[in-house]
Parts: C-alpha cells; structure tokens; sequence
C-alpha cells in the first residue's frame, strides 16, 4: 500500500493526467483492460527505479572483487569475461536499434578503457549492477535466453527444467527474504522486475500454458501480438491525428504486471479485437513515457525530484504496491508442448547477436 507521499504523489499524477489529454483520448485508452492506475503506478515505479539507479553508492569492479575476496586471477578475468560479454551484447543492441529504429540509446553504450586494471578500477558500479553481472554469467537460464541456446535443439525438456529449478529456486527465495529489511526488500524486488523485464520467461510460459490449455497449436502473427509487452517500441500514437507532426513514441514496455492481463487475449482474441487492446495497452505507454519526460513536480522533473526528495521507504511503498512477485510462476508444469511453445517465442521476438541485422 502507498504511504502518504506517495498517494498524494499518485493522485497529482493522475491529475495531470486528466487535466493534460482530452476526455476522449483518455475514455479510449481506459476503456478496455488498461486502467489509469496501472499507467500510475508504472510512473511511479520508474521514478523508484530511476532514483535508486542515481543514489544507490558506485565502486570500482575491484572493490567487489575484493568485498567477495576474488583475489585469484581466474577470478578476475572470470569476473572481467562476463563484463565484456554483456558490453558486447549491450554494444550490438546499440547498433541495432540505432540502425533500424533510428535510436541512439546512450545507455547500452560503454566506457572504453585499455586494459584489464584500468577496466577494474575505472567502471562503477552499485551492488544491483555487480549482481546482474554476474547473474548473467551464473544462471543458466539466463546465459541460454541471451546466447539464444535455449531456440536449441540440444535444450531438452529436461536441461531446461534444470535451468529452470536453479531459477525458480533464485526467485523463490527472493520472495521468501523479501520482509528482512527495508534495503533487501527493494533489491529484491528490482531483481525480479529486472529478470522478467529483460527476460520474459515467466510470461512466455504462461503464454505457453494458456496455448496448451485452449489446444492452441498455433497463433496467428504472434510475433506482432506479444512484441507490444516485451522490448523497444515504436510506434506512433493516436495524438498525432490531431496535431500538425507525429507523436512518435519509443521506448521500453516494462509493464511486466500489467501485461499480464492480456495473456487470454494474446491467446484466443481475434483479429481488430485484439488490435484494439494492444493499441490501448501502446497508449499507455505513451502516457507513461510522456509523464516521465514531461512532469514536473513542484517545478522539478518528476524523476529528477524522486533523487532528491524520496527514500528507500517510499520506493518500498510504490514496489509493494506494484507486487512484481507474482510475475513469477512457482510450480511450473512443464510438458514437450509447452516446452516447444516456449522456444518457438523466443526464436520469434530474441536478437539474434551473431546475425543482429535480422530478427528471428
């Protein structure tokens, strides 16, 4: 539940809202399964994100080595492999959007340094960052989705239950440590957000399991059905028929809650039905992008003030209330169906890294 500050903050949001877009554009986004305190409590969640992001404390790669007394060369360059690894990643991904969607995402851009030490000393990073590298490095699950493996043959109903225990185990005890403290909660929670924001694993399996359910062999374009609530977007939005340019919005969808709603439809919708929903659920990207960019609270940007002006306890209260945890599916089912459903998704919407001008 949001405390004060937030809910006073939530409903300024909405507002703002409701005072900034027309009644009509509004009833239209809102009228189907999108509420407007979905788009609400995205804003804030972003904002959260985005303040722990420029607040949480920064150390070289070797102040971690250190903390966890990797001191062994094998350490260092097991640690330093894994780092090159997601910046080559981050670097193809950087060329891709720049050279398709015309994006120049600074973000996945990386400092270059010379050497090993200069690299070790010279980068920063906060604990959340130091955990995402290595996790990539460590849970299989994860280094098979980004090498694409997991589109493999060889990844058997039983190695990928096998990769999926060590996962379930991860996020099951991140759920269970989640009331420690305060601190722990929020690491906790970015961690889940972070895995089925960048992943989707949880979604595409119950994607997988509604398929199954319904004996559904086969959707039709599926890609275009689920690309809207995974990935960079762009699109443009409806505002743009009454004004003199686009209003081109572009961006990441990480309503990994939210989203979840649609899973039925994604499904056993047919035809303009579904288009209708999946243009609302863009609208309120738009909406939540817009508001992030453009907001200003008492005469700040609203992420900007968030640094400035909240704790680790309202960041708290805005996670509890958006409970990522139930993003994450605990007793997975698995047969050679789901199983199948579940690469052919990935082959569908994942870069391929190796040959980055195509999508599978």
């Amino acid at each position: 539940m949001l405390n004060n500050k937030m809910r006073v903050l939530a409903a300024t949001i909405i507002d703002v809202i409701e005072k900034t877009f027309q009644p009509e554009y509004l009833d239209f986004v809102f009228s189907g399964r999108l509420t407007l305190d979905d788009v609400v409590i995205q804003i804030l969640v972003e904002c959260c994100k985005y303040a722990y992001d420029n607040t949480a404390e920064k150390h070289s790669l070797n102040y971690y080595l250190k903390k966890d007394n990797l001191t062994e060369d094998y350490e260092r360059m097991t640690l330093q492999r894994a780092f090159n690894y997601i910046n080559e990643h981050r670097s193809i991904e950087h060329e891709y959007y720049k050279r398709n969607l015309g994006l120049d995402i600074m973000g996945l851009k990386s400092q270059k340094l010379e050497n090993i030490e200069a690299r070790l000393q010279g980068h920063r990073i906060n604990d959340f960052q130091y955990w995402e590298i290595n996790n990539v490095h460590d849970m299989q699950l994860v280094k098979a989705i980004v090498d694409r493996k997991i589109t493999s043959k060889n990844i058997t109903q039983k190695i990928l239950e096998t990769y999926v225990t060590e996962y379930d185990e991860f996020c099951r005890k991140a759920m269970d440590d989640k009331r420690i403290y305060v601190s722990k909660f929020i690491f906790n929670w970015l961690s889940i957000f972070i895995l089925e924001w960048k992943y989707s694993f949880d979604f595409f399996y119950e994607i997988a399991d509604e398929m199954e359910k319904y004996n559904t062999t086969e959707i039709p374009d599926l890609k275009r059905r689920i690309i809207a609530f995974c990935g960079t977007v762009q699109f443009n939005s409806l505002l743009s028929i009454n004004n003199s340019a686009p209003v081109i919005y572009t961006g990441e969808s990480r309503m990994v809650v939210q989203r979840r709603k649609y899973l039925h439809d994604i499904v056993t919708a047919k035809g303009e039905t579904f288009d209708i929903e999946i243009r609302r659920y863009a609208e309120g990207l738009y909406l939540t992008g817009a508001m992030l960019t453009q907001m200003t609270y008492c005469k700040i940007p609203i992420k900007e003030w968030f640094i400035t002006n909240t704790s680790q306890e309202d960041w708290a209260s805005v996670f509890k209330e958006l409970n990522v945890f139930q993003a994450w599916i605990p007793d997975k089912i698995w047969t050679k169906k789901k199983v199948r459903y579940v690469k052919e998704i990935y082959d569908l919407v994942s870069l391929d890294y190796k040959n980055p001008d195509f999508r599978s």
